[in-house]
């Protein structure tokens, strides 16, 4: 074999060298190496087991229209296989790549790295050694995603690296871009001052952000939210960063969207995410996080298709699923809160059933069956990828009849909610317990309602939604955290179910859950990490007989797919079969 390389490929050149060691180039036929045969020119030639193992590597890889195939540099599998066959292997960037494979083979060699001399806090053993990692990937010129459990304070691991290399010597310092939800803004900027005050940064958000590249480059750090990125990118890409850190990076998961488009278009040395759910609805997700720090890795988002997702997927094929571990894992650090913080109070997890009295069971039944009907009836006519307004519209209303019958119809107001009645009893008992508690809701209508409840009982809490302006989220979230008197916080699972410390919070309370069990525990873990002395105690409510089993269980089979990748319900229909659709309907 022989090898040229490119930005982040090497093309690869193979060949058959004869007895009387000429080389002739080699055709890559499946169908001959299946007989244990190659061709070379108008010959064929028997070759060995273990030399047709070796070529069927590279038979999944892209075929250049010269015959070449092209390999990403970070496909340390196949480079490790073949290196011994390369003749050039002496090649600079070959070695190179040869060597940093070897080196992140072993993640215990890495070497221990002194903790910056102006970072004012002490790392756990696991953030110094997750700091470690951090700093061989730099010093290695390679891109990762830091994926430890929420709450074990990726942040702070992702700090003390980038003073480390402000402290550096001999090294100009360039400027380093973090994108973040709006929820997590103002936990970044506490963070900074409490361990890294010597970082300067820049927040750009808000009417009065100045849309000055020079003006932003002055800082070290420059803070911006995903929208805020996506609307001023022809701002950011005047200029090149030292890193692009992406936290909650399961913000770019859809290819497709301007968001990852635009992100895709900036300029760094170094590519950094961080996300406790490397993987949150699909295979494909994988994928949109790795072309992001390694372009090319695991090919075009076609060849990921062809090659993993139908395999993993709908096969569930768990050789793909293997191979598929095999090529991101130099690529990812992953830590389990059970394993490195034994410290941690525990966490329980308790689920609340309830039952619909008579009149909300009527209700429910009615549009049960009217949806049942309407549904499978567009089933039959269009398909279910052509009827996936119809089946969410009717897993909404059903949801909604479920929690409060007037979410479905104002009409029904005066219709009761066995959840409601169960929900005020909890939260009645809890807070004369003394804990202060987090209630998540997907609706705000829900919140509305049991905020209303909350006034009328006279209870004091904070609130968050979508709507809330930055400045007044941290409001709310320093409120509930330092005062005594704010024993509640209702929040929305999207808006505040990721990026913010609630250690106030030892009760969290799941109204109406969220279908993806990744969304859930994010949400728990605002209360669950680091900075909790008491435990934890999280109640998933869900009415029974209703559509909440129902997609609990299938969830519970999508679980069996893939370890860790569960479909949430953004593209959760169409990987549904028809028996699936008439299950969620009896």
């Amino acid at each position: 074999i022989n090898v040229s390389s490119g930005i982040d490929w090497f093309d690869l050149d193979v060949g058959y060298i004869s007895g009387t060691g000429s080389w002739e180039k080699a055709e890559m036929d499946l169908s001959l190496f299946e007989k244990g045969l190659i061709k070379t020119g108008d010959s064929y030639t028997i070759i060995s087991k273990k030399d047709i193992d070796k070529l069927m590597l590279l038979e999944a890889e892209k075929k250049l229209k010269d015959g070449k195939i092209r390999v990403s540099k970070y496909n340390f599998g196949i480079i490790n296989e073949l290196y011994k066959n390369i003749e050039n292997r002496k090649d600079k960037e070959l070695k190179n790549i040869r060597d940093i494979s070897l080196r992140l083979k072993d993640f215990s060699r890495i070497e221990e790295v002194s903790p910056p001399e102006n970072f004012t806090g002490v790392l756990r053993h696991y953030q110094q050694a997750g700091y470690n990692w951090l700093w061989f990937l730099n010093r290695f010129r390679l891109n990762g995603c830091l994926a430890d459990d929420m709450g074990l304070g990726k942040t702070v691991q992702a700090l003390a690296l980038l003073q480390k290399l402000k402290e550096k010597k001999g090294r100009k310092f360039k400027t380093s871009l973090i994108v973040v939800p709006v929820s997590a803004i103002s936990n970044w900027e506490i963070e900074i001052k409490k361990f890294t005050p010597a970082l300067k940064y820049v927040v750009h958000i808000g009417q009065t952000r100045k849309k000055c590249i020079k003006h932003l480059t002055r800082y070290d750090i420059v803070i911006v939210s995903y929208h805020t990125l996506r609307n001023d990118i022809e701002v950011f890409n005047e200029r090149d960063y030292g890193y692009i850190i992406l936290d909650e990076s399961q913000n770019i998961k859809n290819y497709k969207s301007l968001t990852f488009r635009a992100i895709k278009t900036l300029k760094s040395d170094f590519r950094l995410s961080l996300t406790g759910t490397p993987i949150e609805n699909n295979t494909l997700e994988l994928w949109s996080l790795m072309e992001f720090l390694n372009s090319g890795l695991l090919g075009t988002s076609g060849e990921f298709k062809r090659k993993f997702v139908r395999a993993i997927e709908q096969l569930k094929d768990k050789d793909a699923a293997l191979k598929l571990r095999k090529k991101v894992f130099p690529f990812m650090l992953r830590r389990k809160k059970e394993d490195v913080l034994k410290e941690l109070p525990a966490k329980s997890e308790i689920v609340l059933y309830s039952d619909m009295e008579k009149k909300q069971r009527e209700l429910y039944e009615n549009y049960r069956r009217y949806y049942r009907a309407k549904v499978m009836g567009k089933i039959k006519k269009s398909g279910i990828e052509n009827s996936a307004f119809e089946i969410f519209t009717a897993l909404l209303r059903l949801r909604q009849t479920a929690l409060f019958p007037s979410l479905a119809d104002k009409k029904h107001k005066n219709i009761p909610s066995c959840k409601f009645e169960q929900v005020k009893g909890l939260m009645s008992e809890s807070l004369q317990e003394g804990h202060k508690v987090l209630l998540f809701s997907q609706f705000v209508e829900s919140l509305k309602i049991l905020r209303h409840h909350a006034d009328k009982m006279g209870y004091k809490y904070s609130y968050l939604d979508g709507s809330v302006p930055a400045a007044k989220r941290k409001e709310q979230i320093k409120k509930f955290q330092e005062r005594d008197d704010i024993p509640l916080f209702f929040l929305s699972l999207r808006a505040g179910g990721t990026a913010i410390n609630l250690t106030a919070a030892d009760y969290v309370i799941l109204f109406d859950p969220w279908w993806n069990p990744a969304v859930e525990a994010q949400a728990v873990d605002r209360a669950h990490r680091i900075g909790q002395t008491r435990k934890v105690i999280a109640y998933k409510m869900i009415v029974k007989n209703s559509v909440e089993e129902k997609i609990l269980e299938l969830q519970e089979k999508k679980k069996e797919l893939v370890k860790n990748i569960i479909s949430a319900e953004s593209g959760f229909y169409k990987s549904l079969t028809k028996d699936d659709i008439d299950k969620l309907f009896t």
